[in-house]
């Protein structure tokens, strides 16, 4: 982007705003941020500031590459001196599927009201900063033009606390603005008691979300400081924060309790077993079976879920888990153990130990090391372009007790072989992409156990798929189709969301906005129908021929993409226990859990659901989920889902 210096074009640029010129001009102030995808530095935000005595404009160019793919955003704020917005614009993408529209040609100048779509760019939350710095530090903000209420508020201990060049830092956070909290640290602009006194602060860093995904901004001044080392640090106070509002979400029973009258689906493949009890102590399931027969100890709490039905916890084997509200709103959605598929080191970690410990609220989280090949379009920060930085990735995962690799798509050849062969002489099994220089063929021949997405091309009914089916069941292929997050992909933008997936109801009100800026472009209701009908056709060949089918959502709507995976599983075919055991049972085997979870049996670990209606004659009741128990504790699912910012 080509940054406006010209007096002439500030001239214009003011007159367009309503914005008076006066009798001077201020030199126009520039500013970079650098930019982070997963830790990966990918990208800067560069913008400038001219002012005068009236009043300011900002122009920021936010632009990164994501995988090959170029990500831009064009946005100009124009505002007055006490920093209340003028006007605003706002047009490009802030992550490759998602697009940002937003045009306000003149503020209202409300009351504690600021305009601003989204984290990007991220000099505009600077400047929200400074108007509720400048206002009074009002209790909310209404944004304009989408009219949800933000809270400001400023942190007391700073978590990193001075800027070399330009003296001590002050810490922010900001929630409503996406979903999850934002932390952002500003700088005295000028030096550190001129800066202060004029309020001229500007943008240091930030910790912030993209595409549900962990982004970071960090200024020059800032470079010498890991990326990492503020991730972690931003993630466990979160996870501090999180903890002690988790004591206002209690469970309803912890350990012990009984479960009795409801129908209960074990998705061991027998059947349902009409007014059953469950009863569960110490965490762990003691006895299952129908209520007239299977008698509850005295003192054990009694919870009647008549009308109801029983079922294991449901995984999600295709995550990214970036923020620690992801517990709550997983949870409430019934999912018990999720598989995270490339997330911040340092993010994915301490959120599976505080999970597991029950810090904080989630459920229990299973790890799969990213590693991808080296370059500007790699994704994430681990890569690789040997095998001895192969061998040496896997072995950084395995220390931090990952159960996976998986490969990404810029590795080659032998380097993806390293992965492979150091997993597997690690004891851990490998999942992902086909790199790019390699066929699924080649790459399961080498050893691949698991392939994420869906990659089979070809034609339905054809004798190449009976061929390509034949040798992934030879050599036990696992596959996890991702159908909803294609689904939401590829949709027509003249088909709603609301029509396939209700469950984003539930999602706060920037990620639904986030979220409605995919989908399929130019493509018709009849051109996307088909291509997913074609994609379910292939997952029911096999499933049939036996290749296990694992329910994953990849980055659709947190949690509740999971229902929505197992309602395309039965669109495919797949009867209704097969699917749900897709989200069950069949995880817990692939991932040699079997014996621990997956199914709802004596001695195995109580993560378990109970839904309104009976899934087993209509899927879509997998959604009502009311009641879930995590590793024995049971919740009601309507306060998990406040717990994590979502509507009940």
């Amino acid at each position: 982007m080509r940054l406006i210096s010209s007096s002439f074009f500030v001239i214009a640029l003011f007159s367009a705003f309503g914005i008076r010129h006066s009798s001077w001009t201020a030199q126009p102030q520039s500013t970079r941020l650098s930019l982070y995808l997963l830790s990966h530095r990918i990208g800067q935000e560069q913008s400038e500031t001219t002012t005068t005595a009236d009043g300011s404009v900002l122009r920021s160019h936010f632009e990164y590459l994501d995988r090959g793919t170029t990500v831009a955003l064009d946005s100009t704020l124009a505002y007055a001196p006490d920093f209340t917005p003028l006007s605003f614009e706002s047009h490009g993408k802030s992550y490759r599927y998602f697009s940002v529209d937003a045009s306000v040609p003149v503020a209202s100048k409300a009351p504690a009201s600021f305009t601003l779509e989204g984290v990007a760019p991220i000099a505009a939350q600077g400047l929200l900063v400074r108007y509720w710095l400048a206002h009074g530090r009002p209790a909310s903000i209404r944004l304009v033009p989408s009219g949800d209420e933000i809270t400001v508020r400023e942190v007391r201990d700073p978590l990193i606390g001075i800027d070399a060049r330009r003296g001590p830092l002050r810490e922010f956070t900001i929630d409503g603005l996406a979903w999850g909290r934002q932390r952002l640290w500003l700088v005295p602009a000028r030096g550190t008691a001129e800066g202060e006194a004029r309020n001229e602060l500007t943008v240091a860093a930030a910790v912030t979300t993209v595409g549900v995904l962990g982004f970071e901004a960090l200024a020059p001044s800032l470079d010498l400081l890991r990326v990492d080392t503020l991730i972690e640090a931003s993630t466990n106070a979160r996870l501090r924060e999180l903890s002690a509002e988790a004591r206002a979400t209690p469970p309803l029973q912890r350990d012990t309790f009984a479960l009795t009258n409801g129908r209960l689906i074990d998705a061991t493949g027998g059947p349902a077993i009409e007014h059953a009890t469950v009863i569960v102590r110490d965490g762990r399931i003691a006895a299952t079976g129908p209520s007239d027969t299977t008698s509850v100890p005295r003192g054990v709490p009694v919870v009647d879920v008549s009308g109801k039905t029983i079922l294991p916890g449901l995984w999600d084997m295709h995550a990214h888990v970036g923020l620690a509200e992801w517990g709550p709103v997983y949870l409430a959605s019934g999912v018990t153990t999720a598989r995270d598929m490339g997330g911040e080191f340092a993010v994915v970690t301490a959120l599976r130990d505080a999970w597991r410990d029950g810090r904080t609220i989630g459920p229990r989280l299973l790890l799969a090391g990213l590693v991808d090949g080296p370059g500007p379009g790699s994704f994430g920060h681990v890569t690789a372009a040997n095998p001895d930085e192969a061998r040496a990735a896997v072995q950084k995962y395995k220390d931090a007790g990952f159960q996976q690799m998986k490969l990404y798509t810029l590795l080659d050849r032998p380097t993806a072989a390293a992965v492979i062969d150091a997993a597997h002489a690690a004891g851990m099994t490998v999942t992902g992409h086909i790199p790019t220089g390699l066929t699924m063929r080649e790459v399961v021949g080498m050893g691949m156990d698991h392939i994420a997405h869906l990659t089979v091309r070809d034609a339905p009914g054809s004798d190449a798929l009976r061929d390509t089916i034949a040798f992934l069941k030879a050599h036990g292929t696992v596959i996890d189709p991702t159908l909803s997050w294609n689904e939401l992909l590829g949709r027509s933008p003249e088909t709603p969301i609301e029509s396939f997936q209700p469950g984003i109801r539930h999602a706060a009100a920037p990620l639904q906005r986030l979220i409605a800026g995919a989908n399929g472009g130019t493509v018709t209701p009849q051109q996307a129908h088909d291509r997913l009908a074609r994609s379910l056709q292939i997952v029911k060949a096999l499933h049939e021929a036996g290749i296990p089918i694992v329910a994953g959502t990849d980055k659709g709507v947190p949690g509740v993409s999971v229902a929505r995976e197992i309602e395309l599983y039965v669109d495919a075919g797949l009867s209704p226990i097969d699917a749900i055991r897709a989200a069950t049972a069949v995880p817990a085997r692939v991932m040699g859990l079997a014996s621990d979870s997956g199914t709802i049996a004596p001695g195995l670990r109580a993560d378990l659901i109970v839904v309104d209606g009976n899934p087993l004659e209509r899927i879509a009741d997998i959604r009502n989920v009311r009641l879930v128990a995590a590793n024995g504790r049971l919740y009601d699912a309507t306060r998990l889902w406040s717990a994590g910012g979502f509507r009940p």
